[in-house]
C-alpha cells in the first residue's frame, strides 16, 4: 500500500500569513490546529518499504515536530521556489553531523545549479532527473512530469527543453497518483500521462480567484503569470478525468475558511489541509 500525508498545504506565505488580520487568517490564528492554519508545501509518502519527502518546505521543523517524523533522507524537489525548498537550510546540521552528507535530493537539472549556488556548504547527495525519467523509491515507480512554470524562463521553450520544473507521478500495485507543483501550463505528454490516474494532487494557488474581495494584493496578484488561475484550474482538473483531486497550495486570498472553499467545489475535488492523509 502507499500512503499520502500533507503535511503543508498553504502558498508561498502559509496561513496566517505575517501581519495579516484578514478573515481567514484570524480564524487561523485562533486555532493553531485548525485546517485553515497551513504549513508551506510538504508530502510524506510512505510504503512498507520506507519513505520519502517531495518537496522540502521552509516549515519542515513545525511539520516534523507536529507530525513527530522519523529520520528521512530522501527528498524530491519540484523546483527551486523558496516555498518548495528553502526548509534545507534547516536540515544543515542534520544533515552534516548526523547523516554525514548521506542524504539524496532528487530534482531538475536548473534546480541542482540552485543547490550549487545557495547551499553548497550543506552535504548532500544530488540525483540529476531528466524528463520523464522512470526510477524507484521503496516500492514506488516514480517518474518526472516536466510543466511550466516559470513564465518569463520557460514561456519560448519546447516541451522537450523544459528543465526547470518537475511534477511526479507514483505508481504502485496498478495505482497512480501524480502531484503536479506550481504551472502556468502542463504539456501534451505531461498530459497523456497523468489523465485517468486515481488521484491528482494539483496547484491551488488562485482557486477559486472570482471570490477575492477587491483589494491591492489580491488585484495585483491576478495577473501572476507563473500559476493557472480561477476558472482554468477547475477546467484542468476536469480535464484530467481522475477519480480524485486534491488542491495543495491554498493561500488566504479568496478570505473564506476551508469549509466554505470546499462547499464551492464538486464532490470529487479537495481541498488539502495539514494532516490530510490518503491511502491507496
Amino acid at each position: 500500500m502507499m500512503k499520502i500525508k500533507i503535511l503543508g498545504s498553504g502558498g508561498w506565505e502559509g496561513i496566517p500569513i505575517p501581519f495579516c488580520n484578514c478573515r481567514v487568517c484570524k480564524v487561523a490564528k485562533k486555532n493553531l490546529k485548525s485546517k485553515d492554519n497551513r504549513t508551506r508545501p510538504e508530502i510524506l509518502v510512505e510504503t512498507d518499504k520506507g519513505k520519502f519527502l517531495i518537496e522540502i518546505s521552509p516549515d519542515i521543523r513545525l511539520q516534523s515536530t507536529r507530525f513527530n517524523l522519523l529520520p528521512i533522507k530522501d527528498f524530491l524537489i519540484s523546483h527551486w521556489h523558496f516555498d518548495h525548498m528553502y526548509g534545507f537550510l534547516e536540515l544543515h546540521a542534520w544533515s552534516e553531523f548526523i547523516m554525514n552528507g548521506e542524504i539524496k535530493l532528487y530534482c531538475s537539472q536548473k534546480t541542482k545549479e540552485w543547490l550549487d549556488k545557495n547551499f553548497a556548504h550543506i552535504p548532500k547527495e544530488i540525483v540529476i532527473l531528466k524528463q520523464f525519467q522512470n526510477f524507484e523509491l521503496y516500492d514506488i515507480k516514480i517518474t518526472t512530469l516536466p510543466v511550466y512554470h516559470m513564465f518569463s524562463q520557460d514561456r519560448d521553450l519546447e516541451e522537450s527543453k523544459l528543465e526547470n520544473t518537475f511534477g511526479f507521478l507514483l505508481e504502485k500495485e496498478n495505482k497512480k497518483i501524480a502531484y503536479l507543483p506550481d504551472y502556468f501550463e502542463i504539456p501534451q505528454k505531461t498530459m497523456s500521462l497523468i489523465k485517468n490516474s486515481d488521484i491528482v494532487i494539483m496547484d491551488g494557488t488562485y482557486l477559486l480567484e472570482e471570490q477575492f474581495p477587491n483589494k491591492p494584493e489580491q488585484n495585483g496578484l491576478k495577473s501572476d503569470p507563473d500559476h493557472l488561475h480561477g476558472k482554468k484550474i477547475l477546467e484542468l482538473a476536469n480535464s484530467l478525468n481522475a477519480k480524485k483531486i486534491v488542491f495543495h497550495s491554498i493561500t488566504h486570498l479568496t478570505e473564506k475558511t476551508h469549509e466554505e472553499l470546499q462547499e464551492l467545489l464538486p464532490k470529487n475535488m479537495k481541498l488539502s489541509f495539514d494532516g490530510m492523509e490518503i491511502k491507496i
